[in-house]
């Protein structure tokens, strides 16, 4: 996983750190003193946000600017987005009525981070699937065929886009 990361472009680490910035920001929103003083948040809060923003900045930088044959798909996102929804979850402690309470709160925030982490893992994983041959085929990588890209590159061409409609002419060529 670090020898993907050690390749990555300056370009993805900017976006890592923009996005990192963002998530721990609008994170932080859920346990940041307020302005009557509320009083403070777990130390493992502060923890859990800043590694859960900083994997939030690793996947999202992982679905830009992919090789060839490594687009991001719908497969791709579901698994971050739950874990990014469990670390929301868990670290939000100004709600009066919290969803997740008590010795659940740090359980479910550590599961959080570890879907984070095996998320980013199998995105790099499949990243690196698709841009190396295989030694024991001849085809260039592997590909997922049953997902929709996230951000398609090009227009879906469907079989009525292939086909031409027959002209008038020939319309009125086969009609009595």
């Amino acid at each position: 996983m670090f020898t993907d990361l050690r390749a990555w472009p300056a370009r993805r680490w900017m976006i890592v750190a923009a996005v990192a910035a963002g998530a721990f920001m609008t994170l932080a929103t859920g346990y940041a003193h307020s302005a009557g003083g509320a009083g403070g948040a777990p130390w493992w809060t502060v923890a859990a946000t800043a590694l859960g923003a900083g994997l939030i900045g690793l996947i999202v930088a992982s679905y830009i600017g992919t090789p060839i044959g490594a687009d991001a798909t719908l497969c791709d996102a579901r698994w971050p987005a739950l874990g990014l929804i469990a670390l929301y979850l868990t670290t939000e402690v100004r709600s009066l009525d919290p969803v997740v309470t008590g010795a659940a709160r740090p359980v479910l925030a550590a599961a959080a981070i570890t879907l984070l982490i095996w998320a980013l893992r199998e995105r790099l994983a499949s990243e690196r699937r698709a841009t190396t041959r295989s030694k024991s085929s001849d085809s260039d990588g592997e590909v997922c065929a049953t997902c929709t890209p996230l951000f398609p590159r090009f227009p879906k061409v469907t079989p009525e886009l292939t086909t031409r409609p027959p002209s008038s002419r020939s319309v009125q060529e086969t009609q009595p």
